[in-house]
């Protein structure tokens, strides 16, 4: 985390009432090695991936943020 871009971020959209700043917390890939570990060759089970807007990935890898249009 970038506490001083989330900070910042935080602060730019302080008066927009239909903005949230909110942290990425997530950290690598979670999906699990096969047989518990047995072997190290990951075994990919999932038929696609679950994160349908992948631009969202690569902006919070390569900017640091990402702007991301939530559907209510």
């Amino acid at each position: 985390m970038e506490p001083d871009l989330y900070n910042h971020l935080a602060r730019e959209f302080s008066s927009e009432e239909d903005v949230r700043v909110i942290v990425d917390r997530r950290v690598g890939e979670r999906r699990a090695l096969a047989g518990n570990g047995g072997g190290g060759q990951q075994v990919e089970r999932r038929q696609g991936d679950r994160r349908r807007q992948a631009h969202v990935a690569r902006q919070l890898s390569s900017l640091g943020y990402a702007f991301v249009r939530l559907d209510v």
